[in-house]
């Protein structure tokens, strides 16, 4: 018998524009791939808003597919009131009594083999489901959010937003370890939080990375060789505070010794502190269309990330198609990737600037690990084989 699985999102994971959405609707489609009876509640956002119109064909085979507006915008009022309680600001934007009513007409609708929670940001209606519902509820850890809060707090400078920050890092832990606590499994994305789980015995956990579809066809582009490149949604803190520490300590430094070499930056919600700074060999590009076909025509991805967590999923498949890509040793946590061979790793403006020259310098070289890189993820990162693994598991928890 198909199992029944109810997911429940954050926001709705389309367009596939950043690695959030694109793992979301990873797991929706392989489940459907997979035979299960497949039901999706979304919160649609104020901030990443969707026709649901405009949804791909994927969202017709769903059994049930309800959708409830949430406004989760930072409120500068609530979030002083905020301050003034023990709750975690950043869950309590994402609790909404619509959307807790939806949650519980479908939970009455129908019995579930399988809840399945993305992100510790649908938590809060996990009380819901055990009232309601006799399913196994497990979580998709996307990151360990508090860390990403933390090594924000770490680089900032002001002491008053410093402060706030530790405070909004502090709730979150608490919270976080908390609720981690309280489901039936947890579906770590990346090796980083699955040993954290391990270290600390949290709770029980199940590795389930972004997978790799190795049927899916890679055009042939031409490239620009002279060329690097950044993409990422700007609307997340981690990717604005990486790219302007990059264009203030590697871009302004390195770029009189390679002066051939264009700069890229793409990425929904691009911040006018970075769209000021386009000059003729710095291209500030925002929002692309196509990310596969934007990767394809650049050389080497860049991906400077001081603080964050969880996996980066742009890395992965820009793996997939041979890119030769420089990282923090940060950005590159919990992919598994090995320094010189299938990545560079550059953890200081230094290290940038002699990982550039190299790629721009050796040309040979850096190709070499370009396809390197392309074959670890075809043998690490198989999503043929990630999913029917996965429906094994779900089965004997039943």
């Amino acid at each position: 018998m198909a199992l029944k699985i109810l997911i429940l999102t954050p926001r709705i994971p389309y367009p596939l524009r950043d690695g959030g959405s694109i793992a979301m609707n990873q797991s929706i489609k392989s489940y459907i791939d997979q035979g299960c009876e497949v039901s999706l509640l979304s919160m649609n956002t104020s901030r990443h808003w969707v026709e649901e119109s405009d949804l791909p064909e994927t969202y017709a085979k769903l059994i049930t597919f309800k959708t409830v507006y949430v406004k989760t915008n930072v409120n500068p009022l609530s979030a002083f009131l905020n301050l003034f309680t023990d709750k975690s600001y950043n869950v309590a934007r994402f609790i909404n009594k619509e959307f807790e009513k939806e949650f519980e007409k479908i939970l009455r609708a129908e019995n579930y083999d399988i809840i399945q929670f993305e992100s510790i940001y649908t938590s809060p209606y996990l009380k819901t489901a055990r009232n309601l519902s006799e399913a196994k509820c497990v979580c998709r850890v996307h990151n360990i959010e508090y860390l990403i809060w933390q090594r924000l707090s770490e680089h900032e400078s002001s002491f008053l937003k410093r402060t706030y920050l530790n405070l909004l890092t502090s709730r979150l832990k608490n919270y976080e370890i908390e609720v981690l606590r309280k489901f039936d499994l947890l579906l770590p994305i990346s090796k980083k939080e699955e040993d954290y789980f391990i270290e600390t015995q949290l709770n029980k956990c199940y590795y389930l990375p972004f997978g790799i579809d190795l049927k899916r066809e890679i055009p042939n582009v031409e490239q620009e060789v002279n060329s690097c490149y950044h993409i990422g949604s700007m609307d997340w803190a981690p990717n604005v505070e990486g790219v302007q520490w990059f264009l203030n300590n590697v871009w302004n430094e390195v770029q009189p010794e390679l002066p051939n070499i264009t700069l890229y930056l793409a990425g929904k919600n691009m911040p006018p502190s970075i769209r000021s700074k386009e000059k003729n060999n710095l291209h500030v590009i925002g929002e692309v269309d196509d990310v596969m076909q934007f990767s394809l025509e650049k050389n080497i991805m860049i991906v400077p990330l001081l603080s964050g967590a969880g996996i980066r999923i742009k890395i992965i498949e820009a793996m997939l198609l041979g890119k030769t890509i420089i990282s923090t040793s940060i950005g590159e946590e919990g992919i598994g990737a090995t320094d010189k061979v299938n990545i560079l790793i550059a953890n200081t403006a230094d290290e940038f600037i002699s990982a550039l020259k190299f790629c721009f310098q050796h040309t040979d070289d850096a190709r070499k690990i370009g396809l390197n890189a392309q074959e670890f993820v075809r043998s690490q990162y198989r999503l043929d084989q990630i999913y029917t693994k996965l429906i094994e598991h779900f089965n004997l928890m039943k």
